[in-house]
């Protein structure tokens, strides 16, 4: 006997779906149908639809988030700017989003050092570091809109990915 195979998603738990509603506003919650399909698009040929994207502002939700996550054993995956070539900020469960709040960043020891949030566009970081004649090492394509979460998570590195040509 054939069995029929259901391609529908498995629902997220109720527990984990009554938390994260207490926890993020419902403006940054994303759950239907355009928004999904929308967050759920990068710069692959790779197609998955998440059934919950959320948008965080701060790293008490993240934290949060992830704790609730692990207690339900809900898969979650990050996204940055979702310029990935590989499909890496895509995913069929809990979608995280950075909100706009992940935009800082510190100069340190002259231009020697920066830190950046994850937020922060990889040509920003270029552009406050080009005064002080230096650049960050990454080096991708989508520099311009590329967010450094996303540059590191993914190891990118671009065409000049070699210590000679990145090194200051």
């Amino acid at each position: 006997m054939n069995a029929a195979v259901s391609l529908e998603r498995s629902p997220l738990p109720a527990a984990f779906l009554a938390a994260v509603e207490r926890l993020i506003p419902a403006e940054r919650r994303f759950d239907d149908p355009l928004s999904t399909l929308a967050f759920g698009t990068d710069a692959s040929f790779y197609r998955l639809v998440p059934k919950l994207v959320v948008r965080v502002e701060s790293e008490a939700e993240v934290i949060s988030l992830l704790e609730l996550a692990h207690a339900e054993q809900v898969p979650v995956t990050f996204r940055a700017a979702g310029t990935s070539l590989s499909g890496q900020a895509i995913s069929d469960s809990v979608l995280i989003v950075l909100g706009d709040n992940w935009n800082g960043r510190e100069i340190r020891h002259g231009g020697a050092q920066i830190r950046l949030q994850p937020g922060v566009i990889g040509a920003n970081a270029n552009a406050v570091l080009a005064p002080l004649g230096r650049k960050i090492g990454p080096d991708p394509a989508s520099i311009n809109a590329a967010k450094i979460g996303g540059i590191v998570a993914n190891n990118s590195s671009g065409m000049c990915c070699g210590t000679a040509q990145n090194s200051y």
